[in-house]
């Protein structure tokens, strides 16, 4: 099934494409298996889907396969679904890491996404709190945006905080997600 890419026709590898994308997004264990295969495929869609898969399924057992392939993965998307699925299964070894992505032009609103979902996980706000003070204002910001759609009353204070951040993006950005946040408190 995950034979070289050179001997799958085109509509085929879509399909196949397509198929494990919609698996992932619903990441039932049973899928399991047919991710940890396709985390190993020569084609770097089907190793996001199979990590970003791993990461909903919640299985643990994956771990020693997610760590040796972030560790050899050369594609930055990828090692960064991969990263991200290290870190649903409460491994924070890849977590600075996925922080620094939030500034990357190229990576940066796939980071984002992963940590809107991450930080729905309980406990996981309080992880996310310190990079915060990330020296780099495209990343606070971002941050600020992940707090905005999935953070609680306790982001309260630390986005009080970025409110008054000596850059205007990132305090105006803090001020948007505290409106969000306290608008949901009130519904």
């Amino acid at each position: 099934m995950w034979t070289s890419r050179a001997s799958r026709s085109a509509p085929y590898r879509k399909t196949m494409e397509k198929s494990l994308e919609g698996l992932a997004y619903l990441g039932d264990p049973v899928s399991v298996p047919l991710f940890l295969k396709a985390l190993w495929s020569d084609d770097r869609s089907l190793r996001i889907s199979a990590a970003e898969g791993l990461a909903r399924a919640g299985n643990t057992g994956a771990l020693p396969d997610l760590l040796k392939a972030a560790a050899s993965e050369r594609d930055a998307e990828a090692r960064l679904a991969m990263e991200f699925a290290l870190t649903a299964l409460s491994r924070n070894d890849y977590l600075a890491e996925m922080v620094d992505e939030l500034g990357s032009r190229s990576e940066g609103d796939a980071a984002q996404s992963y940590f809107v979902e991450l930080a729905r996980r309980p406990g996981f706000l309080a992880v996310l709190y310190p990079y915060l003070d990330h020296h780099d204002p495209a990343v606070r910001k971002r941050l600020c945006d992940v707090l905005m759609f999935s953070g609680d009353s306790s982001s309260l204070a630390p986005l009080e905080r970025l409110s008054r951040d000596s850059n205007n993006d990132v305090a105006s950005e803090a001020l948007r997600a505290l409106r969000a946040i306290r608008a949901r408190s009130a519904a």
